[in-house]
């Protein structure tokens, strides 16, 4: 089963299959939280059917049910570490035997995009070389980290944030209410499932208390620095994401703009203080925390860092 806003990628893919032109290779990118994982299991399972319906009765069916289908080969890199040469290789070995069916043989590949260079370079000859009877699905968040070799091999196919309504309605259908949904969604750039993961998780309550201490920091009678401290145990890419957020929605309220807000649970407050800050001040210090999430990946002294953002968020007022 697939979620509504996969319906016009699955239409695009469903063509393929009507007009009997599946290409080699397809390479699919989107956000993270959107199922792409979902997507390309269910097309594996409409191409690999007897009927070609994902009836669920035939063999195949019952062989991809039991996770046990020899013709659907999944692929994806260790958790936190890029997608290995080793890994690729095991990956040609399997496609030098033939299909064990008559429908052909799938495969995924998770985190496409983390390859490091000599997977790459390995990859790009099953693409220069394609297996027989075989489709590979290439999924990845961030495609113009993979070479341009193997982009240009691929069918790319993008699935897209779904309209806000859409995303906010299913989250409501899954039991969370409105208001919470809507933050969810701010803060995970519209993507549902990573919105639904974001409100099962303490994060919302995590986020309250640094909302609370920005609230301190912005009233401009408590030491930053030791507020900082208080927040050195805390994972920076979500102290970024809460401040872009908040950031975002403040210049937006100075522009005269806010119909939608990234934190609605905060609009009051934002309203208020919107009304006080210097627009160039809230723009430099959006350009502050672009540049801190381009450093994530470094290696960074989060005490210092964070000393010297809480004191530029102090000082935003004067």
């Amino acid at each position: 089963m697939t979620y509504p806003w996969h319906d016009p990628l699955w239409a695009h893919l469903d063509a393929y299959l009507i007009q009997d032109r599946l290409p080699h290779a397809l390479l699919l990118s989107g956000a993270r939280g959107l199922g792409k994982r979902r997507l390309a299991k269910a097309f594996a399972a409409r191409v690999l059917c007897e009927t070609a319906t994902a009836c669920g009765r035939c063999g195949p069916c019952r062989l991809l049910a039991a996770s046990s289908h020899p013709d659907l080969i999944e692929i994806a890199p260790e958790a936190g570490k890029p997608l290995t040469v080793d890994r690729i290789r095991g990956l040609i070995g399997r496609l030098e035997l033939k299909p064990q069916y008559q429908r052909g043989r799938m495969v995924v590949v998770e985190s496409a995009d983390q390859m490091n260079a000599a997977a790459a370079n390995s990859f790009l000859k099953t693409l220069e070389e394609p297996a027989e009877e075989t489709t590979i699905l290439l999924l990845c968040e961030m495609p113009g980290r993979l070479p341009a070799t193997i982009l240009s091999r691929c069918q790319h196919l993008k699935l897209a944030v779904p309209p806000a309504r859409q995303a906010l309605r299913w989250l409501q259908d899954q039991g969370f209410a409105a208001e919470l949904s809507q933050v969810a969604l701010g803060q995970t750039g519209g993507a549902p499932l990573a919105a639904k993961q974001w409100m099962e998780s303490d994060l919302p309550d995590r986020r309250r208390r640094f909302m609370e201490t920005v609230e301190k920091l912005l009233d401009g009678r408590h030491d930053p620095v030791l507020l900082a401290a208080s927040w050195q145990e805390e994972d920076l890419s979500h102290l970024l994401t809460w401040l872009q957020t908040v950031t975002a929605d403040l210049i937006r309220l100075a522009q005269g703009g806010g119909e939608r807000l990234l934190n609605p649970d905060r609009r009051q407050w934002l309203q208020t203080l919107a009304c006080r800050l210097n627009l160039k001040r809230l723009y430099e210090l959006w350009q502050r925390l672009l540049e801190m999430r381009e450093g994530l990946h470094t290696q960074l002294n989060q005490v210092l860092l964070l000393e010297t953002l809480f004191i530029t968020l102090h000082r935003l007022r004067s």
